[in-house]
Formats: C-alpha cells, structure tokens, sequence
C-alpha cells in the first residue's frame, strides 16, 4: 500500500466536497440511464466518490429529501447486490472508496531541482523526545496571540476598508526557520518579534510541537490541517554556502525540504508547483519571478479543510443584503443558525463549531457606533482572548445570520514586521553568519517576505490556505518603513485552535466583492 497515493487521493477527493455537495440537493432531475449506473454510485451522475457515501449515509439517518430510490434495487446505492438499501450498502460504498485510493496516481509534482533533504533524519538528540507542550504552555500561547494581533493590526492599516486574511502560523513557521539562520542582534529582534523574547532553541521546540499538534488522528473528525516547509537554495557556492547545522535545525524542527535549484524560470515553475500542492491548489503561485540578487527562499504552506460540525441545510440559506465598508448594498446568501453567543462592552459575536470540535470558527460585530476601523485599531490581544476563551463557557445561543463569502489576499509583509521590531534583518547590517558559511565575504539579507492567503466559507465548511516565502538576497537592501445578531455589514473573523485559543487565521470582511 502506498501511503503517499492515499493522501493524494483523500486530499483530492476533500476538496470536492463543498462543490459535489451543491450538486447533491440540485432540483435537475434528468432521465436516468439505468445501463451506466455503476456500483455506489447513490446520486446517479455516473461516477463514484465520497459525494455519494454522505448523500446515502445522511439518508439512512432519516433526511429521504437527498436520496431517492429509483425503481428495483440494483446497481447504484445496492453497492453489496442484495435487494436492498441499508447499513451493509454504506459499509460495501467504504471499502469500495478505500480500493479506489489504494490505486490513486502519484501527485504530480516533479521538481527539477534537487533536494538534498531526501535522506536526512532528525538529528538522535531530537528524535523521540517529548517536546515541549506548545498547547498548554501560556508563555508560548501569550507570544502567539501578540504577534497574530500585532500583524493583524499592521495588515491592516495598510489598506483600511478591504479585506484582509493573514495565517500568523504560517508567517511564523517560514520566518521561524530564517531566524536559525540568524545571528547577534539580528537574530536578537526577530526573537522578540516571533516569540517575544523567547530564544529560538524554545521556539523552534514549541512550533514543532504546536506543528505536529494539528495532525487530524480522529476517523470521525471532518477536518485536516497540513503544513509544509521548504528551502530552495541557488547552486552557486560563490554566493551562498548553506550550513549543515541550519539545515539539520530546519528538518528537525520544520520537517523541512532543502533544494538546490537552478533559480531560472525552472525555479519559479517549481516552487509554484510546490505551494499549489502543498495548499491543495487553493493557492496556485506565490513567485512571479527571481530577482538577480536573489540567493534562497524559505517557503511554507498552509491548507485547512473541515466541515461544519452542524452544516447549514438548504432551507437555511437565504438571499439577503451585506452593506460593505463603503456604504454599498451587496447581494448576500445568508446562512441561518443558533450558535454560541459571546460578547464584551463592545463586541457580539458567535462561535460555530467544525466537526471534531478541535477547531472553530469566530466572528466578531463591533457595536453600530463603533467602525471597524476604529475596532481593529483598539483591539488587542487580551481582548480577543477574553473572547474566544467563552466557547468553553458558554450557553447562551444567538439567532444569527452569516453571510457565506470567499476571496484572496496578498500582501509583502516587510513594513509591517519591520515596525514590529526586527528591522536589521532587512538591512545591509544583517548577520545571517549562521545560514550560509561565506556570509562574512558575501552577506545575505532579507530582500521580501510574501505572504497569501484564501478562504471559501460555506453551508458545508472552510477552506483555507496560506503561503508564505522569504527571499534572501545577497546584496545590500535598505527597507523603507512606511441576541438578533447579523453579520450584514464589515466584520472581524479568524478560525483558531480551540485547546489553546490561537488564530490560525484571522481577517477582516469589509466586501462580499
């Protein structure tokens, strides 16, 4: 069995959940062609796949409005042939999906550039120990929260009244593994920007251990969360000489990818192919082209897929009207439900469950009189705390209507963490002594930080994806700072960790176009 050919599929086949579920409850009833109907195939569109087991097996449970026999039992949803339609026939549809992963094709992303991670292991002094505890450790969860509300922030009073979608954890795993590269007082301030003081030895122990945390190990969970990293290095030793304890640092602690790479069109194609893998094609490309002092970039991708713990019916979702930042009347389909209802002096929000309940969804309506603007601008780390700690406390339920919504976001995070508080690592004066053996003759800085983000929220569940990549280069690079409750106007949102309360993602929605 090849594990690698069942991820691929199970990858595969989750992200056509939200658009195969819309053609469940279709009110298209064509002529059935009884000659084609193959084996588990419940909705009749003539193939099979995981569509049809959560169509059959929400039928069983009594919803006869999404599955309807159609004339003898036979072949279709009759998957075990015998006359009937039961619990035998959702266990014969299960195996039969387990058979068709098994036989799935390899992922199709082929680099050519060479990665020169393929036999590294985890150094002895690494390999199974117990790490630290990143979800009960408040040290590590008060550091994350001050840097999600801190970028979050910065984000967004670049461009006040759009949209904005950041994922904090991927921005710290790619500048995580750049900071093992560090040295003095470079090194210095982006400990104080990534984990508030925290030496990089404790950080690099805790985001591995939050990393390996969010592994879905549950059968009956509906939700998968996966990161990757990587490292692609030019192969040109006149310029940089990557360092064997960096390395090692990266795959021991970020499970990273280390590339040697040509850094011409095959590069850009390569990484792109990467981040669109690793974030389940939610996010296609990140680079659109090197730049000639260009010398490594350290990438990391994010994907999070999960179903709603109480998915929206289709009776539940309405037309209705959003009023964006602007002032603007948008088309809107509501989505209707009673959910926790949490609150402070100037805030009513809700928090929806996914299946599983390990992660949920938080949306937060700032009082009429108070603009979002002016929101996000006093909001602070102990204030969404505050909030998001009352999903363990509370039962007071709100009538609540949420607008389903989907956009990107892009963004080059260099002014904003450079206010943050770890400017040199821009600079000409930055010492990244401890990524490449030559730096002292031929310095390294970071040129950019991108980051992008996407979300699609709907009646079945999110989705959700980040990337982002850090760009060193080799010439000197100076940055320049610069009770009723409906959600039908700007709000902030942010899907997070239920066991620590740390945003994964967090946004802004200020348009519905």
């Amino acid at each position: 069995m090849n594990f690698k050919k069942i991820i691929a599929a199970a990858a595969a086949l989750t992200i056509a959940i939200p658009a195969i579920s819309v053609s469940l409850i279709s009110n298209a009833t064509p002529p059935i062609d009884s000659n084609n109907i193959i084996s588990g195939d419940a909705n009749i569109d003539y193939v099979f796949n995981l569509a049809d087991i959560v169509l059959f097996q929400r039928w069983l449970k009594g919803d006869k409005g999404l599955f309807t026999p159609y004339n003898e039992p036979g072949p279709g949803a009759d998957t075990n042939n015998d006359g009937k339609y039961d619990i035998f026939d959702l266990i014969a549809m299960r195996r039969l999906l387990i058979s068709d992963i098994i036989s799935a094709p390899e992922p199709s992303f082929a680099p050519k550039a060479q990665n020169l991670c393929a036999g590294i292991k985890s150094s002895p002094q690494t390999s199974g120990i117990a790490l630290t505890d990143a979800n009960n450790d408040l040290e590590f969860i008060n550091s994350q929260t001050n840097f999600t509300i801190d970028l979050f922030k910065a984000t967004y009073n670049e461009n006040k009244g759009q949209n904005d979608l950041i994922s904090p954890y991927s921005v710290i795993q790619a500048l995580g593994m750049t900071a093992n590269g560090a040295n003095g007082k470079t090194l210095k301030e982006m400990e104080n920007v990534l984990g508030d003081g925290m030496n990089i030895s404790s950080l690099n122990r805790y985001l591995r251990g939050q990393r390996e945390s969010t592994v879905n190990t549950s059968d009956r969970a509906k939700w998968s969360f996966s990161t990757a990293n990587s490292i692609w290095a030019i192969n040109n030793r006149n310029l940089i000489q990557v360092l064997p304890s960096f390395i090692q640092n990266c795959v021991d602690y970020y499970n990273s990818e280390f590339y040697i790479a040509s850094f011409d069109e095959s590069t850009v194609e390569d990484v792109n192919n990467w981040v669109n893998e690793k974030t389940k094609k939610m996010i296609p490309s990140i680079l659109n082209a090197i730049e000639p002092d260009d010398v490594m970039y350290l990438v990391n991708a994010v994907a999070f897929e999960a179903e709603w713990n109480e998915p929206y019916e289709k009776y539940m979702v309405k037309n209705s009207k959003f009023t964006a930042a602007d002032g603007t009347e948008q088309d809107a389909e509501m989505m209707s439900s009673y959910e926790k209802y949490i609150c402070d002096d100037n805030t009513q929000g809700i928090i929806k469950e996914y299946s599983g309940r390990r992660y949920a969804f938080a949306a937060l309506l700032p009082e009429e009189s108070t603009s979002l603007d002016k929101y996000i601008d006093e909001l602070t780390s102990e204030k969404l705390n505050s909030l998001l700690k009352q999903t363990n406390m509370t039962y007071e339920k709100a009538d609540t209507k949420l607008p389903k919504f989907k956009f990107e976001y892009e963004n080059e995070l260099n002014d904003e963490l450079i206010d943050m508080g770890m400017p040199t690592a821009f600079s000409h004066n930055a010492d990244f002594s401890n990524m490449s053996a030559i730096a002292d003759i031929n310095p390294i800085y970071i040129g950019y930080v991108k980051h992008k983000t996407f979300i699609d929220l709907d009646e079945n569940g999110t989705k959700a994806a980040a990337a982002t990549i850090v760009a060193m280069k080799n010439e000197s690079f100076i940055a320049k700072p610069e009770k009723e409750l409906v959600f039908d106007r700007p709000f902030v949102f942010c899907i997070f960790d239920t066991e620590t309360n740390i945003p994964i993602f967090i946004g802004a929605l200020n348009s519905l176009s």
